[in-house]
């Protein structure tokens, strides 16, 4: 470490340490500009960085586009990889790579008034009869002016004054009237993913994974589906005498030089036959071989 007294200022100077510690004295104009130019190098050096001339990124992390990303071996399921194999979960998820549900309702403190139900990613609340559930979906509260005995969740009272069953968010009204089913946002323009993801439907609501060829992660400091890149995680399938190209979503696969095959599989390239060398062997082949006495 250098101390710079007159400004107050500690600069990481390792690399310039050969013992101890060094106390260096200056002038202030001389302290500030090297303050300076040190507060210049830490903006531009962001999370994954070693290195930036020329820019290199740590192990662990990869060049995505200028940027480096961090990189998990196993994808982040229900999640994204925020450092080198470590995954950021997303509400109601939990484990390595986010592929573990949590139990709201088993949590020492319960999300639900009266009763909870489980799901994958998620919770329900229910009410008991003579209570119906808050548009929050979590608090019962006491009917007033009408009777839940037989409505599943709860029931409300309209502007005339007409009592009918009540539905949280996610589900609608059966054809009884009385109970709810859930609503398949996945199959309507309900839903809010993007053309890189896939949307998949869950009790009272939806979630949306990555298409096959992308993986969750950040790009532009953005949570999003980008490019999987198989040819630099390796996981893909071509032959190994061939090269790989990614591709937006995809990869391709090119035998190399002196191969051939499809790229899957690739074998050596066999050179064919000139018509001047097969007339040369024919006439050599015709030819009699001398006798030694």
């Amino acid at each position: 470490m250098i101390w710079f007294k007159s400004c107050k200022y500690c600069l990481d100077c390792q690399h310039f340490v050969i013992i101890g510690i060094i106390f260096v004295f200056m002038d202030m104009a001389t302290c500030k500009r090297l303050k300076a130019k040190a507060d210049l190098l830490s903006d531009k050096r962001k999370p994954g960085v070693c290195a930036l001339e020329p820019m290199t990124c740590c192990y662990g992390w990869k060049n995505v586009n200028g940027v480096c990303q961090p990189f998990c071996k196993k994808p982040c399921e229900n999640g994204f990889c925020i450092g080198p194999d470590r995954c950021s979960c997303f509400d109601g998820y939990r484990g390595k790579e986010c592929n573990e549900d949590v139990n709201e309702c088993g949590l020492p403190v319960r999300p639900c008034s009266h009763s909870c139900m489980n799901t994958f990613g998620s919770y329900r609340c229910f009410c008991n009869n003579g209570y119906t559930l808050d548009p929050d979906g979590k608090t019962c509260i006491k009917e007033t002016g009408c009777t839940s005995s037989r409505c599943q969740f709860g029931c409300q009272i309209d502007k005339n004054s007409d009592m009918g069953c009540w539905c949280p968010p996610g589900l609608h009204l059966a054809s009884d009237n009385r109970t709810c089913k859930d609503t398949n946002e996945c199959e309507g323009s309900l839903h809010t993913c993007t053309e890189r993801q896939s949307c998949k439907n869950t009790f009272g609501s939806f979630i949306c994974v990555c298409k096959d060829g992308y993986v969750l992660g950040t790009l532009e400091d953005m949570v999003t589906c980008r490019d999987k890149n198989e040819c630099l995680t390796g996981n893909h399938r071509c032959s190994p005498k061939a090269n790989c190209v990614n591709a937006e979503g995809s990869y391709s696969c090119h035998c190399e030089k002196g191969y051939t095959g499809d790229g899957f599989r690739c074998w050596k390239r066999k050179n064919r036959p000139t018509l001047d060398s097969l007339y040369f062997l024919y006439k050599r082949s015709k030819q009699t071989r001398p006798t030694h006495a």
